[in-house]
């Protein structure tokens, strides 16, 4: 009876050796994972910003070229709008 309680010992701390590895080695992966899409989300964030500068830059620039000439760019769209055939 001693030797099968020695046997059940043994296969019952085995069994929770493997447990603890595998519950290691998922903590370790699933980490692993969260740090990448860390690293993914930080760089879609610096795009994104990126982006909206640019594009403020550009919406700066249009403006600034509509103050300054807003007058001959209506005229010339008029001026395009008459040579239309209707």
């Amino acid at each position: 009876m001693e030797e099968l309680s020695s046997h059940l010992l043994d296969i019952a701390m085995t069994l929770v050796g493997s447990a603890l590895l595998a519950l290691i080695g998922f903590v370790w992966r699933i980490s692993h994972k969260v740090s990448s899409l860390e690293r993914q989300i930080e760089g879609i964030r610096e795009l994104q910003k990126r982006d909206q500068t640019e594009t403020r830059r550009d919406m700066d620039m249009i403006m600034s070229k509509v103050d300054k000439h807003g007058e001959w760019t209506t005229n010339r769209m008029m001026s395009i709008a008459k040579e239309l055939p209707r």
